[in-house]
């Protein structure tokens, strides 16, 4: 993976309750990315465990940021790190930010290791919103 302006690209770990929404967990996005003082830019996807695949809200920031979110099993995760979104954020590389929390999230980021490979980190699902933006809208067009 290459470098954006001389810094490895990020990757964020995300976690949620299901009482979350996405505007939640952009603004904790965009509190961690502050804290650390790099961009939404520098971010080459969003991260979770694979159990939260189908949540609406980590889908719709997902969407929001326009990143690819990707599902880690257990298998996948850092084994050294505190906590589900450290150890997801730490399977790239090594950890920029620890866990920080809001009402019903959390996140943690990480910097990408020299030779990450996004293809091959856990399993990418792509937003139903994603999706929605992306297809023709062939079912208004007439018989």
């Amino acid at each position: 993976m290459t470098t954006i302006e001389g810094r490895a690209p990020l990757i964020i770990g995300l976690g949620c309750s299901t009482a979350a929404n996405a505007g939640e967990i952009i603004s904790l996005i965009a509190a961690c990315l502050a804290e650390i003082q790099r961009e939404p830019c520098d971010v080459v996807a969003l991260a979770t465990h694979v159990r939260k695949h189908g949540d609406p809200a980590l889908a719709d920031a997902a969407a929001h940021y326009e990143l690819p979110l990707h599902f880690l099993d257990d298998d996948d995760l850092a084994s050294d790190a505190p906590g589900t979104c450290e150890a997801v954020a730490a399977a790239a590389g090594p950890l920029l930010l620890g866990k920080r929390k809001s009402r019903y999230a959390t996140c943690a980021i990480a910097s990408c290791r020299p030779g990450f490979s996004l293809a091959a980190f856990g399993q990418c699902g792509r937003s139903s919103a994603a999706m929605a933006s992306s297809t023709p809208a062939t079912s208004l067009a007439g018989p």
